[in-house]
Parts: structure tokens; sequence; C-alpha cells
């Protein structure tokens, strides 16, 4: 692997700042950047991550266009470049929250292809 960081997109799922999971999100930015990883750390209710898709959005990979929201192709961007992706979120009546399965598919839809290392 060399001298390059790994590089790891941590995301949180859940709206309260006490909460238990916003303590564990903190503890694993925190032990990975001691690691020397490369952090791309994400509250997605603090940055407002709408969990709606567009109409645009729901067609198929080979026809979804890029993104026109800034936001949106920050995500998929740094999604692109990711050796590993960690998910924190609570387990609301059988699955996680819209947040994240709003912000799941878009930014894994028509993503770039992650640059060789």
């Amino acid at each position: 692997m060399g001298d390059t960081a790994t590089r790891i997109g941590v995301y949180l799922a859940h709206p309260r700042p006490g909460s238990l999971n916003r303590a564990l999100y903190d503890a694993v930015v925190a032990e990975l950047l001691g690691r020397g990883c490369d952090v791309r750390a994400h509250d997605l209710y603090a940055e407002g991550f709408p969990p709606l898709l567009t109409a645009e959005e729901t067609g198929t990979v080979a026809a979804a266009d890029e993104s026109a929201d800034p936001q949106l192709a920050l995500h998929r961007a740094e999604v692109a470049g990711l050796d590993a992706l960690v998910l924190i979120h609570p387990n609301w009546w059988g699955m996680p929250p819209a947040v994240l399965t709003g912000w799941a598919r878009p930014p894994t839809h028509a993503a770039p292809r992650a640059r060789p290392r």
C-alpha cells in the first residue's frame, strides 16, 4: 500500500447529537485519524442531506446523468475514491433511517470510477 493513507468514509445517520450513534461516530473518526487514515466524515442530518430521490435519479445506472446538486456531486466523488466505508445508524423498524437509504442510492448511482492506486 506504500505511504498512501487509507481513505475511509464515515457516515452518521442519526438526528440527535447526544445519541449513542453520535458517540460511536466520534470514536470511529478519532480512532481512524489516530491510525493515520484519510477520513471523510459526514453527519448526514447535520448536513441537511435530502433523503428524497428526484425523478431523474430513478432511471438505470446507464441513464443517470451527473448531478447538478453540489452536495451530491461531492459525496459521489468521495465515495468513488474510498478504500472503505463505515455507516453508523440506528435500526428503526427493521431498516436504517430514510436519510441513509436516500443517501445510499444517489452517491453510488452513476458515481465516477475510483482512480487506480
